[in-house]
């Protein structure tokens, strides 16, 4: 089977960082934070599961929401979970032969605000509850390109046009279909597959949709994530060593992934010098637009998905109770039923067992943490720090 050439038509819905772990040498000024984050670990192993709890915002008004794990990771002793940042905090008030601190951004937060503004307020957040940085590092830097592609185009064979220095292959099926190509692994590998099935089965991303300002998919085609994940050491190789580093030089990172390290190309078995790369995936080495900016329809999206998730299960319960309701009282089975009959037997139950206020106020500040979203800062181009601090 052959691939033929696609039409000259762009193709790139969208281009960034998709995921971004920092490692940090951080000295504490101030480790009264310890103390907070020990008393917070001990609550969450009392009650068995995440505890709520707040530090300092660099915005003097504000706080940083977040859970605490009852236990540690990995020689960290604590462990902060939010909507977008994890932060993994080591029982050290001064770096040591490892990093003390560990940040993971998530996808959504880096494609709302942008990497350079997740960066910032990631950074500013230890800044303000006494943290001295010394040096931020890149741990892992995850770059993608989402294609429109022919839905003929995407096929099992399409492994055998890959011109690689990874020495391990694997292809993904759903139902006999593909889904997706995985190459390489260890400090570098790459993930080719069908977003949009990743989005409806495990991510449940439709804001990707608003990023890449369609409504769906259009019909014969499909958007293939091209993933490249960069770890540690092929980090350095490609001199992307800091921060800074990601969003000067993130062109030629995408350049050594796509052009020395992984290419599509016809006439499998031939000599190098007797092949030529595919003009998709031309289009793909080329499409790369460095970090994405900030796409603010990305919040309201990401809210509205957390809501109608919630509504979905709310839904079924409420049902669930008035059906066990209507079951006692042997209430007829023709009788019509909506849903504010549901919500009556809600209330009816709820008047009967009312909660008490300060359990619903733990709970209500417990859930706000576990949804909070940060802000863009307030001056928008305004610089916090000098990302040329942290580097040696």
């Amino acid at each position: 089977m052959t691939i033929s050439h696609p039409s000259k038509v762009k193709n790139i819905l969208a281009s960034g960082v998709d995921s971004l772990v920092l490692s940090m040498d951080i000295e504490w000024r101030d480790t009264s934070l310890f103390t907070v984050l020990d008393e917070l670990k001990e609550k969450a192993i009392e009650y068995g599961a995440d505890y709520q709890g707040q530090i300092k915002h660099f915005q003097s008004e504000e706080v940083w929401p977040f859970m605490v794990k009852p236990h540690g990771t990995k020689g960290f002793s604590w462990l902060l979970t939010g909507s977008d940042f994890t932060y993994k905090i080591a029982n050290s008030p001064a770096p040591g032969s490892r990093p003390n601190v560990m940040i993971e951004i998530r996808s959504e937060t880096l494609w709302r605000l942008g990497p350079e503004e997740s960066v910032k307020i990631a950074l500013s957040l230890i800044e303000a509850n006494g943290g001295h940085i010394i040096e931020a590092k890149l741990s892992r830097v995850d770059l993608c390109v989402d294609f429109l592609m022919p839905e003929k185009r995407w096929f099992y064979e399409l492994m055998d046009y890959a011109v690689t220095r990874a020495a391990n292959t694997a292809p993904y099926f759903y139902h006999k279909t593909l889904t997706g190509i995985r190459i390489g692994k260890g400090s570098i590998s790459a993930r080719l597959y069908d977003k949009p099935l990743e989005i409806q089965q495990q991510s449940k991303k439709e804001w990707m949709y608003d990023v890449w300002e369609i409504e769906e998919v259009p019909e014969g085609k499909k958007i293939i994530r091209i993933e490249f994940q960069l770890r540690r050491a092929i980090l350095n190789e490609v001199h992307l060593k800091t921060a800074e580093d990601l969003f000067q030089k993130i062109d030629q990172a995408w350049a050594y992934c796509t052009k020395n390290w992984l290419k599509f190309q016809d006439r499998p078995g031939l000599h190098h010098t007797q092949r030529s790369t595919f003009k998709w995936y031309e289009e793909i080495q080329d499409g790369f637009r460095g970090a994405q900016g900030a796409e603010p329809l990305v919040r309201k999206k990401a809210v509205s998905m957390d809501k109608k998730r919630l509504m979905q299960q709310a839904n079924g319960l409420i049902i669930a109770l008035h059906a066990i309701d209507q079951e006692e009282k042997r209430a007829d089975r023709d009788k019509p039923v909506n849903i504010d009959d549901c919500i009556y037997s809600y209330v009816d139950e709820l008047i009967k067992h009312r909660p008490d206020p300060l359990v619903i106020q733990a709970k209500v500040t417990r859930k706000r943490a576990k949804f909070h979203r940060e802000e863009p800062t307030i001056e928008k181009g305004q610089i916090l720090y000098r990302l040329r601090r942290y580097e040696k």
